[in-house]
Formats: C-alpha cells, structure tokens, sequence
C-alpha cells in the first residue's frame, strides 16, 4: 500500500463530506483511507456509515483532543507514507496522488505546498533553510507526506493541544536528521475557517511555542537565530541583496558581450 490518508473529523459534517468527495475523486487508487471521528453528535457517524466501502478503518468516539485522533490513525495505518487531510480539507485536484507516485522519491517526509480556500494564496511560502523555516514557522501537514516507519519510535506529544506537529517535524528533520524535500507541487486547499482567533488560543499557542524553543534550542542560540532573521529581513541587507544580483548580472552581461566583439577585432 503506497499512501495512507488519514481524516481526523469532530462535528464538522460539511467539511467531512467535501473532504470525502475529494478523495474519492482521486485518480490513483493505491491508498487506504481511516477516518477518525471524535465521537460527533451532528451526523457526522451517520455520513461515515454511508461511505463504509471506502475505509480501512473507521472509528467514532471520545478522543483526548486532535493529536491523541492521529496517533489513533498512525496505529491503524499500513501505507507506506502517511498523509493527514482532516475534515473540510481537500485536494488539490484529482491528479494529487498520481503526481506524488511519479515523483519516484525515497524521501522520508515530503513536503508540498497548500492553498487556503478563503483567497486562494499559498497558506505558507518555505524559507530556503529548512533550519529557519522550523525555527520561526511549521510545514504544511495537509501537504506533507510523511513515512510510516519514523512513527515506530515517535507519535505526536498528546500533551500539547497545538503545536505537537510542529514539534514533531523539528525532532525529525532537525535532530534526527531525516532525509527531506520540498516539492513543486499544491498538494491540498485548507479550510482555514477552523483556525481559532480566540485570545486563549493565541496566549495557549505561544506558551506551547516556546516550551518547544526551550527544549530544541538553548536560549543563546535563540537570540543568535532571532538576530539572523531580523538581519535577512532588515531593508539593507534586502536591497543589498537586490542590487548585488543585479550588479552581477550586468556583469556577466557585459563579460559576455566583451568576448563577442573582441572576435571580431
């Protein structure tokens, strides 16, 4: 079995059902499909119960919040990698899967790219070091295949309520050092309506945050990072930049230019 998809769902029978039309869509039809449901009172059990044929696995019960839902889906899963599209998620377009399989990758975590369903942008545009993008951001999880096997020693920490995914891609990529490509491909469209603006969220997410920082980076290391980013984002170092590459290239330019006419001297 190459993929495992698996669907984490709570009350939310709308976006369950996009989720469901857009995997059935698919193309390529080499995957197993779990669906974790929270135990919903709003017919979502009854809209699961319809689609039966279609799952390896389904279950529809109390859970302990959404990272104890996908480690429920990891014990469950035999692909080979492993993709999270939760309830209100879709892919792409029909071709996501296809596409995937032709990359031919012998990647442990590979990441594609996820547009939001509100405007249509890239939820999150990669930094080019993978040290800094986990440093002052996360990965796409929507978009973001992962093998099987680095779940055999290492689930998601059920006692964050947020960043658990975060974390697991910095013990993963950064610390263990596993293999890791981004590929030029929109995997999925997020539907961003779940994402909390609620004050206790915020506050939660940044104390979670930096408990994180505080494990995976001593606090001097913190402050060395902190300062590189604001010095990559300082105006002069972007126009420095800027006007360095256009230098250089009016310099090969005219390198080039230089060599054709002196043929003709």
């Amino acid at each position: 079995m190459k993929f495992s998809i698996i669907t984490i769902n709570y009350n939310n029978r709308e976006g369950l059902q996009k989720t469901i039309d857009s995997v059935m869509a698919q193309t390529w039809r080499e995957f197993e499909w779990i669906i974790i449901d929270g135990g919903s009172c709003d017919g979502s059990k009854e809209l699961i119960e319809q689609y039966l044929q279609h799952f390896a696995y389904w279950c529809s019960e109390p859970d302990k919040g959404v990272y104890n839902a996908m480690n429920k889906g990891i014990d469950r899963a035999r692909g080979e990698y492993l993709l999270f599209l939760n309830s209100g998620d879709v892919f792409y377009d029909e071709y996501v899967l296809q596409k995937v399989d032709n990359l031919n990758m012998d990647t442990d975590i590979i990441s594609g790219q996820v547009e939001r369903m509100d405007n249509h942008q890239l939820l999150r545009v990669y930094d080019e070091s993978i040290l800094m993008q986990l440093y002052k951001d996360t990965l796409n999880h929507q978009g973001t295949f992962i093998r099987r096997a680095l779940f055999e020693d290492l689930k998601y920490d059920e006692n964050y309520k947020i960043v658990s995914d975060w974390k697991f891609w910095l013990e993963t990529i950064i610390w263990r050092n596993v293999s890791f490509k981004v590929v030029p491909l929109i995997v999925a469209k997020q539907d961003v309506t779940g994402i909390s603006l609620d004050a206790k969220y915020i506050e939660l997410q940044k104390k979670e945050i930096q408990e994180v920082l505080d494990v995976y980076f001593p606090k001097s290391l913190q402050k060395e990072l902190d300062n590189y980013q604001k010095m990559r984002n300082s105006p002069y170092t972007i126009w420095g930049n800027y006007l360095f590459e256009k230098s250089y290239m009016l310099y090969t330019i005219g390198y080039h230019i230089l060599k054709i006419l002196t043929k003709f001297v």
